[in-house]
């Protein structure tokens, strides 16, 4: 056996002491990384103490203490076992020497493996291991690694030696802590690249001079040129001619206010030109950074050719759409109209033949006579209300203040002879006044509280009439006794001439709600049902909550 490394006593070299911390801190500054520094540290301490073999552990991601394979060795073939065993051996926190230093955050000291049950490679006394010393690697005060020191002869706890340690811990941990530094940011980097390399905006930086400087794969699909065509030159080519002397001054006032940055879409749209000469518009956002004293200036442009051109087709379809609108607004309007006195005079002499040839008509004659002006009459009805229909969007009133509740009591006064046949009951909970038209207001009300008072069932009618506000809006509903509608129709009833109940059961032309649904779409809200059959219905209408309401 190799005979026992002499140990010198640290505490009375204090100048050793302090070379060694020398020797440790120009590693620490001067490494270019974590192993040449912990290769440095482990030699330069085991120089000083004489300690034949000194090994390093750094702490995992799972937080367990992993083997580094680096060495300082007095002699290459020494300690062959404890090696191996080292190798294959992790600590987690309180295990083992190593494992109480990484839970402790304090050195260890043993003084003989043999006896201390906490020493778990027990190769290292076959080969003549007699003390173990570890330190902690901190980076701030976490353990970052341990370093372990074993001696071939006993080993009493050096203070003066466990102080430079310490020290010694720190500036080995400094050089984790930036190399942790320097991963993250080139992670960053990379990660940043990356997604400015794929990016499809185009990302365009430009220095003081307006020379292009970074151009990004989105910028060559966008404009066509390959980066090796514009890098160095005037970012004008990108830009169209009649818009080059504005661009200038425009970045050049931008680098002189104090604003870093400005949004896409905060100077409106700016136009572009590709390498065909084509113009296209684009977003566009700006930043300015200094660096290295100089001002940069970085453009991420957005193609926006195809929303430009779907906007534009869709302008075109509102216009094309509003006029044919219009055109059949004036259709109903005209056809309501002048159907009107066709109607008036087949009417008129239907009832004139009954009259004039009364006694001379068998009973099968009066009642297709009645067939007819009944037809008449439903006809005219339908016209009626076909040609109010058409006068919700063409021939309605201004919008003003409207008292819904003096809305309201005009609505009783029109169906007064309603109320008092059916023997209903109407009442009213307090009413905003709004900004609508009051007397189209009046017809949505007629019609939703004519409805409660129509379709009843053996009970006498119940209407009620309320207002809640919510979400800046007015919520109208008209709540009715009556027979109710079943869920699946709950759309239906608000198309034009859709019923659901034959003329024999109940009377109409099935257009009183589709008049109601266009009075209160003009007025911007929105109409709907809640009921179920032979449980009532609850209509609902909104009406915007502005300023002027109450």
């Amino acid at each position: 056996m190799t005979d026992p490394s002499p140990i010198r006593d640290a505490s009375t070299e204090e100048p050793g002491l302090v070379r060694l911390l020398q020797v440790v801190a120009v590693a620490a500054n001067e490494s270019t990384s974590v192993e040449g520094a912990l290769q440095t540290c482990l030699d330069a301490v085991c120089r000083h103490t004489g300690w034949p073999a000194g090994h390093a552990y750094l702490v995992e991601a799972e937080g367990e203490l992993a083997p580094t394979g680096i060495w300082h060795l007095a002699a290459p073939s020494r300690f062959p076992r404890l090696r191996e065993v080292t190798r294959q051996t992790r600590f987690a926190a309180g295990q083992g020497l190593a494992g109480r230093v990484l839970s402790t955050g304090e050195p260890g000291w043993i003084e003989d493996v043999r006896r201390d049950p906490e020493f778990v490679r027990t190769v290292a006394a076959d080969e003549g291991i007699h003390s173990a010393v570890a330190f902690p690697v901190l980076v701030g005060r976490e353990v970052a690694g341990v370093l372990e020191f074993f001696a071939d002869c006993p080993l009493a706890p050096d203070p003066a030696l466990m102080g430079v340690m310490a020290n010694v811990g720190t500036q080995v941990g400094r050089v984790i802590e930036r190399a942790r530094a320097e991963e993250a940011l080139r992670l960053s980097e990379a990660k940043f690249a990356g997604i400015i390399s794929i990016s499809s905006d185009a990302i365009v930086s430009i220095d003081e001079d307006q020379r292009i400087v970074f151009y990004n794969q989105g910028a060559e699909q966008t404009f066509g040129y390959a980066a090796e065509q514009v890098m160095g030159e005037r970012v004008e080519m990108l830009i169209p001619e009649q818009h080059r002397a504005d661009h200038e001054a425009r970045v050049r006032e931008f680098g002189d206010s104090p604003i870093v940055a400005r949004r896409m879409g905060e100077r409106g749209q700016i136009s572009g030109c590709r390498w065909s000469g084509e113009v296209f518009p684009a977003d566009a956002s700006i930043s300015k950074l200094e660096v290295g004293g100089k001002r940069l200036y970085t453009a991420v442009l957005r193609d926006v050719t195809e929303r430009v051109r779907a906007e534009d087709a869709l302008a075109r379809q509102a216009q094309e759409l509003a006029r044919s609108n219009a055109d059949l607004e004036q259709f109903a309007y005209v056809a309501s109209h002048d159907l009107q006195e066709p109607l008036r005079m087949v009417a008129s002499y239907t009832q004139l033949l009954a009259r004039r040839y009364r006694d001379k008509l068998d009973d099968d004659a009066h009642e297709f006579i009645g067939y007819a002006v009944d037809g008449v009459t439903r006809m005219q009805a339908l016209i009626g209300d076909l040609l109010a229909y058409s006068r919700v969007g063409k021939g309605g009133g201004a919008v003003e203040r409207a008292d819904l509740e003096a809305v309201f009591r005009r609505t009783l006064d029109v169906l007064r002879t309603a109320i008092e046949e059916s023997g209903a009951t109407v009442t009213a909970g307090p009413l905003p006044t709004v900004a609508a038209d009051p007397v189209q207001m009046g017809q949505v009300l007629q019609n939703l509280v004519g409805n409660g008072l129509k379709f009843h069932g053996a009970e006498p009618p119940r209407v009620h009439v309320s207002a809640e506000r919510r979400d800046g809006e007015w919520v109208i509903s008209v709540r009715d006794n009556g027979i109710g509608i079943a869920p699946e129709y709950a759309q239906r009833i608000f198309v034009i001439f859709q019923r659901l109940h034959t003329r024999a059961e109940y009377a109409g032309t099935g257009i009183g709600l589709a008049i109601c649904k266009k009075i209160v779409e003009r007025h911007g809200g929105r109409i709907w049902v809640e009921s179920a059959e032979g449980q009532g219905s609850t209509f609902f209408f909104t009406l915007p909550a502005g300023d002027e309401a109450e």
